[in-house]
């Protein structure tokens, strides 16, 4: 049996890619401006990420123009870490132009109670100095540098899988580096990349979890933080539900019998083909915008390319949705559900006509009929 949507809805959700934990390796500190690889594909260009290490990121989260690391900061001239605000004064053409500790600036002479000036038998005069003491650090400190142990921002991924951090979703897109937010040369220990949650709880799930991954040596740079230890159920999948935008009409057919899925197992696999349960297309105009709770053309066209992640992209195929008509009609939504693959698209690009696309996919779940009263 076939169903056909002409400009019916469609909703897709991905899934929710694994939060990584990342070493200091993974920190691009000689390129300009400095970004962060990750191999992990489940992440990509516009999403929403969320940063953790418990001894700070490199990043300057409090505008004092030093990294939120207090540790990570150079100790001497020379180093490939940018100095704190401990060696400042640490400055000059060589290492000889600035002492590697402050000299003391005297503040008076000591005089006695005729005013007369103290000195030694050798005829040097007594000086004292006071609040020194506060010059004797000579570490930074999350007092002087500040502490962000976790940080939410926009990525933009470049063809090197390199990201780089924006504080806005459209300003990723563009990748806009004017509105950027940098990061710094710093050596930071480990720290977390994962998806971004609102969950009240999530920001104290990643502190506790960069608490735990901070003593470990990883055996590789990047590697899924569920590997290394147990993680707190806010780290579960979360899907978040997008309404396909420009889609103009989809079909489906949930007879698999006779679908031929000799291609579906070249492509995904051979144990693809068992779960397969139907087949469908979609018909869309190919945009790229930004629009909350929506996704564009490019979201299917990226779907395609990514093989590996097979059927974790999970969709509603709308008959109606929010309806909300008099009697005997009955208001509420209707739809189909199941897990999609997507296994071609083509796009048209004729001239003086809209561009438009093509895309076919597979059910690879069992397809259900769900029905929700208004």
């Amino acid at each position: 049996m076939a169903i056909l949507g002409n400009g019916g809805i469609l909703e897709l959700s991905r899934a929710t890619p694994k939060a990584m934990a990342m070493s200091v390796a993974r920190l691009n500190i000689g390129a300009t401006p400095v970004s962060i690889s990750l191999a992990n594909q489940g992440y990509w260009t516009g999403d929403r990420i969320s940063l953790a290490s418990a001894d700070g990121l490199p990043l300057d989260g409090n505008a004092d123009g030093y990294a939120d690391c207090p540790d990570g900061h150079a100790m001497y001239r020379g180093s490939q870490w940018e100095s704190g605000p401990s060696h400042a004064f640490y400055v000059g053409a060589d290492t000889d132009a600035s002492p590697f500790y402050k000299q003391q600036v005297y503040d008076d002479t000591l005089l006695t109670e005729s005013g007369d000036t103290f000195i030694t038998q050798s005829g040097d005069t007594l000086l004292f100095s006071v609040g020194e003491e506060n010059e004797i650090d000579r570490y930074n400190t999350s007092a002087t540098t500040g502490l962000t142990t976790t940080f939410d921002a926009y990525i933009y991924r470049d063809e090197l899988d390199r990201i780089t951090l924006f504080s806005t979703e459209a300003a990723a897109y563009a990748n806009d580096i004017s509105a950027g937010i940098a990061l710094k040369k710093v050596n930071c220990t480990n720290f977390i990349l994962a998806a971004y949650n609102s969950n009240s709880g999530y920001t104290a799930a990643l502190n506790a979890a960069a608490a735990s991954l901070e003593p470990l040596t990883l055996s590789n740079s990047e590697q899924n933080l569920d590997g290394l230890f147990g993680l707190s159920p806010l780290f579960a999948p979360d899907r978040q539900w997008l309404m396909q935008c420009e889609l103009t009409e989809w079909a489906l057919n949930v007879d698999a019998t006779s679908l031929d899925i000799t291609a579906i197992g070249e492509t995904f696999g051979e144990n693809v083909k068992a779960l397969v349960r139907g087949s469908g297309t979609l018909q869309f105009l190919v945009d790229h915008r930004q629009q909350a709770n929506e996704a564009d053309a490019m979201t299917l066209l990226r779907l395609v390319l990514m093989t590996e992640n097979q059927s974790n992209t999970n969709a509603k195929f709308y008959l109606y949705k929010n309806r909300n008509e008099p009697a005997p009609q009955i208001a509420g939504s209707a739809y189909y559900q199941c897990d999609l693959l997507l296994t071609n698209t083509r796009v048209d690009t004729r001239a003086a006509d809209i561009i438009a696309g093509t895309a076919d996919f597979v059910a690879t779940s069992d397809i259900k009929l769900k029905v929700l009263a208004g």
